[in-house]
């Protein structure tokens, strides 16, 4: 069985460069899947707005779909890895000063949206870096693999990391009769969190440390940062295919921002059931990525593409429906499990279509649409369920969206196949 995984499911860490990086982004995702977990529950409970999640989420993301483009040109004009080295130690040092602010009592809401803007800087030179970083590790063979096993990482991330916050949460709570009379077990439990994931990031430079720079390509063939939207526009079965990632992250990835409200108001529960939710959608992302990396290939990219909206579209519609924790649940992976299986198919059909000097400004138009679905989305859900006080016909329309957006791929795909 081990050696049926390493030739299938795992083939990709055999190459030594790619294993080390591999290793140091698991202990650097389950960091801040942690951070993201506390910080949205740290808000939501000092503010009772559900609409704290959702700006949170705009802080963090919103500077991609402004500086992408110019992220995405850095990562084709300078030393990959070194670029993102630079990134990490950047997010290390917001992570500091994140704990310290929220364990000194300075956190003020408006104080924690500003480091998070911050972070989101960061991660729109981050994100294109990394993502063509990871051709450079492994042979064009294993790239559908690698992709996969990133998403792997990733997303087992997104499980086992609120699962920890629940855990600092959970033990927080316990030991209030120990903590000063002024102390609030959320406020311990998420500085706990926020410590933890500064932690993490010192795995993945140690990581990247070991590694030698891949080769430049060619200077003359770098070009200006808009080259990927002129390469999307001549390439328009690609071109389509980003565009319609745009509205299925617009109506899926908002189910996020969703959960603090849908747990205290429709399930009646606390932060403890939310980070089961949020690891029940990790758990069904882990189960597609796994799926991706064993039999993700060429022929397999339009029946996974059209798998994952179809699962996403109904699974929303079924936690609109549910009304105790285990069939929220359910619902849950079964979200993460179609919106994994959709967009990391997707973004491998982009790694292996676009030619290697211009995948930094081609997937960094990949993640400013991931990126620009966002705002739109957890504002107007988040909007949404303030108004009506309701989640379950939020999250209807969501599937409905979902479902509109899969007709227009099968469309797409009839048409012409992405290449």
């Amino acid at each position: 069985m081990l050696r049926v995984l390493q030739a299938t499911t795992f083939r990709s860490l055999r190459h030594r460069h790619y294993r080390r990086y591999f290793t140091g982004q698991i202990v650097s995702f389950v960091g801040t899947w942690m951070q993201s977990a506390a910080l949205m529950w740290l808000m939501y409970d000092r503010t009772h707005d559900p609409r704290w999640p959702s700006w949170l989420i705009v802080a963090q993301i919103g500077p991609t779909i402004l500086l992408g483009p110019w992220g995405g040109a850095l990562a084709d004009r300078n030393p990959k890895r070194q670029l993102v080295f630079t990134t990490q130690s950047a997010f290390l040092l917001n992570a500091i000063a994140l704990t310290a602010v929220v364990a000194t009592g300075l956190a003020l809401p408006a104080v924690v949206l500003v480091l998070v803007a911050i972070n989101g800087v960061i991660q729109a030179v981050d994100l294109p870096a990394r993502l063509a970083f990871v051709p450079d590790l492994v042979p064009k063979e294993d790239l559908i693999n690698a992709v996969g096993l990133n998403s792997l990482v990733f997303n087992g991330a997104r499980m086992l990391g609120p699962a920890l916050a629940g855990v600092c949460f959970i033990l927080a709570n316990a030991a209030q009769p120990w903590l000063p009379a002024d102390a609030n077990p959320v406020t311990v439990g998420a500085t706990a969190c926020f410590a933890a994931n500064a932690l993490s990031f010192v795995a993945v430079l140690r990581a990247l440390w070991g590694i030698p720079e891949p080769p430049q390509h060619d200077p003359t063939q770098r070009g200006s940062m808009w080259d990927g939207f002129r390469y999307l526009r001549g390439h328009p079965a690609l071109g389509g295919l980003v565009g319609l990632t745009f509205f299925v992250c617009i109506f899926g990835w908002p189910v996020i921002s969703v959960l603090p409200a849908y747990t205290r108001l429709r399930l009646g529960l606390k932060e403890d059931a939310y980070s089961l939710l949020l690891s029940a959608l990790g758990a069904g992302a882990l189960l597609a990525a796994l799926a991706t990396a064993t039999f993700g290939n060429v022929r397999r990219r339009t029946t996974f593409l059209l798998l994952g909206v179809v699962c996403t579209a109904l699974a929303l519609f079924g936690l609109g429906v549910a009304a105790d924790a285990l069939s929220a649940g359910v619902c849950c992976t079964a979200t993460g499990f179609g919106l994994i299986l959709y967009l990391s198919t997707g973004q491998s059909v982009l790694q292996l279509a676009v030619p290697d000097a211009m995948r930094g400004r081609v997937m960094a138009w990949w993640a400013m649409t991931l990126s620009a679905s966002a705002p739109l989305g957890h504002l107007l859900v988040g909007q949404m369920i303030a108004t009506l006080n309701e989640v379950g016909w939020v999250l209807w329309g969501m599937a409905a969206g979902v479902a509109t957006a899969a007709t227009g791929l099968a469309v797409l795909l009839a048409l012409r196949k992405p290449s």
